[in-house]
């Protein structure tokens, strides 16, 4: 099992996951840009998701105080790749970041 927090408010296999929660998902889940990865197992399937962007950091319908990433895309040292930082220090990828609409 993979552990993510929700950088903000989803909905998430028929539950609602509050943002900045903690959330326990099985490994072969796909994780949305909307979600921070924790462990291992959550960053090998944050990085197999490919590049996307987070969006916005912050509760909708709460209080609770919502950090930002500590595993998100960066562009990375060559022409159109990215990479992971934090947990995923050092994986890198082709195809670049998506652009916002």
């Amino acid at each position: 099992m993979a552990q993510y927090r929700a950088l903000q408010d989803c909905y998430i296999g028929g539950a609602y996951i509050t943002a900045g929660d903690t959330v326990t998902l099985p490994n072969n889940f796909i994780p949305p840009g909307a979600l921070d990865p924790l462990d291992s197992a959550a960053v090998t399937a944050f990085f197999n998701a490919g590049p996307q962007i987070c969006g916005l950091m912050r509760p909708q319908w709460s209080t609770q105080v919502v950090v930002p990433p500590v595993t998100r895309w960066v562009p990375g040292p060559g022409l159109g790749q990215v990479q992971l930082t934090g947990l995923g220090a050092g994986m890198i990828t082709s195809g670049g970041l998506p652009s916002l609409p």
